[in-house]
């Protein structure tokens, strides 16, 4: 967002890099020992010009020229970095201003993303830019001013990472001088384009090592580029009910039961979309079965539905794994928790006492009452029931690291401090009986874990507690 450049370029590649203890190195450096940001272009392009950056994350400090900065500023929270940057813009009338607002990525992982409290913090981020865009005005400067907005990531559950849109899609919004009103910008935006599009507003000339290039339609007096392809504006993917939809792996969940499955279309609009669907974990076309009635599930399914205009598909896809579990069946895992200071990798449990044992019906965090939610680690133990003889393929979706073992061979290696982040293996198993061991730990803010199987007639899915001894 501040380097016009992806990870390639500019090898910041998590929140565990240093400059002292990077992986990837820059393809170039600016003024400073790190590849070129905006602050950096401005201080050196614009003489005198006064730059400031106050965050409410304080980890944000050592990634920008810290001698281009004017004024850098960590605050203790979003309060306080919307009060230290508005004393300083009224203060120095700076040229260049950054505030970064953190609350609502800790609501996303304490609270969920989509959770009335996360919606709560987004309601609270835009009062905190309302009083940036009163400032402005009652400066009298908001005709020589653009007000930038975007984030770094969106998120499900309680984490991100993965690869949903839900997680990679993210706001890109401008107010300001020579701003479009009204207007929905009609081309791809992506993140390195935040830094781009500020040097253009500014006058200044982008480095050649960036990739971004400016948002120019936004503004009056361009037009639409040549050659562009319209973004795909998928409707809303349906919803199925019952469903849990805070899971990594969308709708669905355990049940014990026999369930009655609807499935809904969820957007605004007169005009009516069919919805196709397939119980098989396969993705639905135009020949797929239209849903009409209540789907009766009573045995694991993979359930894919879309909603489409004819033969074309015009939403994204929902997916579900329903996964159905006799009742009357004792919990087939065991596992144990543990505690440790400063995880950052899986540790060596052996010799090692739990502080906490008890039973689950799947490998996954959800299903936990965990003695804390940080710097915890758990092991989970269990005999998985192959009926046909193959390669198999499993999966393992964690925040942070995990590895999944069969009959004490690693299969799956997600260790490390990460976001929620999948990994996956492959081996060939014969028919019977083998053991399975998944170690999981979270260090700090959101968690999550869950494994999937795919294989010999089954469909990429959770791991059914069908298939667990």
């Amino acid at each position: 967002m501040i380097m016009g450049a992806d990870v390639e370029q500019h090898g910041i590649h998590s929140n565990d890099y240093e400059r002292d203890r990077f992986i990837l190195p820059p393809v170039v450096n600016g003024s400073s020992d790190i590849f070129p940001t905006i602050f950096g272009e401005i201080d050196r392009q614009i003489q005198q010009a006064k730059i400031a950056a106050v965050y409410h994350w304080k980890g944000f400090g050592r990634l920008f020229e810290a001698n281009a900065v004017d004024y850098n500023q960590a605050a203790e929270s979003e309060n306080q970095a919307m009060d230290l940057a508005l004393k300083y813009l009224f203060r120095e009338r700076p040229v260049f201003t950054f505030v970064h607002l953190d609350h609502v990525d800790h609501a996303g992982h304490e609270y969920g993303h989509g959770s009335p409290a996360y919606y709560a913090s987004v309601e609270k981020a835009d009062s905190l830019i309302g009083r940036m865009v009163v400032a402005i005005e009652a400066l009298g400067i908001q005709d020589q001013t653009l007000l930038l907005i975007s984030a770094d990531h969106g998120g499900i559950g309680m984490g991100h990472g993965g690869l949903t849109l839900e997680e990679m899609e993210i706001p890109f919004i401008m107010w300001g001088k020579s701003v479009k009103k009204d207007y929905a910008i009609p081309t791809p935006v992506y993140q390195y384009d935040n830094a781009a599009t500020i040097a253009f507003a500014l006058g200044i000339q982008a480095p050649y090592a960036w990739i971004g290039r400016p948002v120019l339609c936004a503004f009056e007096r361009f037009d639409m580029p040549k050659n562009n392809y319209a973004v795909n504006e998928w409707l809303e993917k349906p919803v199925f009910t019952p469903g849990n939809s805070s899971g990594i792996y969308g709708q669905g969940g355990l049940f014990f039961k026999d369930t009655m499955i609807s499935i809904a279309a969820n957007y605004t609009g007169s005009k009516a979309y069919a919805i196709k669907y397939t119980t098989d974990g396969s993705m639905p076309d135009a020949q797929s079965e239209t849903y009409l009635s209540l789907i009766k599930f009573r045995s694991n399914m993979v359930l894919r539905a879309a909603l489409f205009d004819g033969t074309k598909r015009v939403s994204d896809i929902s997916e579900a794994n329903f996964r159905m579990a006799d009742n009357e069946k004792n919990a087939p895992i065991t596992y144990q928790c543990y505690l440790f200071e400063n995880m950052k990798q899986l540790p060596d449990f052996q010799g090692l006492d739990p502080v906490k044992e008890g039973n689950a019906y799947e490998f996954s965090s959800g299903e936990l009452m965990l003695p804390r939610s940080e710097n915890v680690a758990v092991v989970f133990t269990g005999k998985i029931n192959i009926e046909t003889e193959g390669n198999y393929q499993l999966f393992t979706r964690s925040d942070d690291g995990s590895k999944l073992y069969v009959d004490n061979k690693l299969v799956v290696n997600n260790d490390g401090d990460h976001g929620i982040q999948e990994k996956s293996g492959k081996i060939s198993l014969k028919k019977g009986i083998h053991t399975i061991r998944v170690e999981w730990y979270n260090g700090g803010g959101g968690n999550w874990l869950d494994v999937a199987i795919e294989g010999e007639g089954i469909p990429r899915q959770i791991i059914p507690v069908s298939m667990l001894r």
